[in-house]
């Protein structure tokens, strides 16, 4: 018996939704912005990130100032280094350049963290222990990193919505 093929279904829906609204430059200069706030949450400098991923400091600083496209090793270099999904270094699910609507997703993803900070907090939780700890340490890494993104979305769009 064969068994049959499963058919990647490709999310047109979405795509559609994104239309494409960031070019290739700007898309660089998103990724360059996430990579200087991840650096300066961990109070590194970019030589030091660069020498723990095994690249030249210079080169760094092009991927930081979105002057240059990150290859793909770097950045799966870079999302293990700064415990990060790509998708976050990549800002995947930034389908907008207004500030508002970027906030509402920052905002969007606070309710999230903090209904898990719930359950973990939960007088009656059944969580073991040790995974509540772990689980607690991520969401107050994801907590300091939204304030991040809050305040950088808020200085360097100046209020615009």
């Amino acid at each position: 018996m064969e068994q049959e093929k499963k058919k990647l279904e490709l999310n047109i829906k979405d795509l559609k939704k994104y239309a494409n609204l960031f070019d290739i430059t700007e898309r660089k200069e998103l990724i360059g912005e996430m990579l200087r706030i991840l650096r300066k949450a961990s109070g590194a400098t970019q030589s030091q990130i660069a020498d723990l991923i095994g690249i030249k400091a210079v080169t760094y600083s092009t991927y930081e100032n979105g002057t240059r496209e990150i290859p793909a090793e770097i950045l799966v270099r870079l999302s293990i280094l700064f415990d990060v999904p790509t998708d976050v270094i990549l800002q995947k699910n930034r389908l907008s350049k207004s500030t508002y609507v970027a906030q509402n997703q920052i905002d969007e993803f606070n309710n999230e963290l903090q209904e898990l900070k719930d359950i973990i907090s939960a007088p009656d939780s059944e969580l073991n222990p040790q995974f509540a700890d772990m689980m607690k340490a991520m969401t107050d890494a994801f907590t300091k990193m939204n304030e991040q993104l809050t305040e950088f979305n808020n200085n360097n769009n100046n209020g615009k919505k």
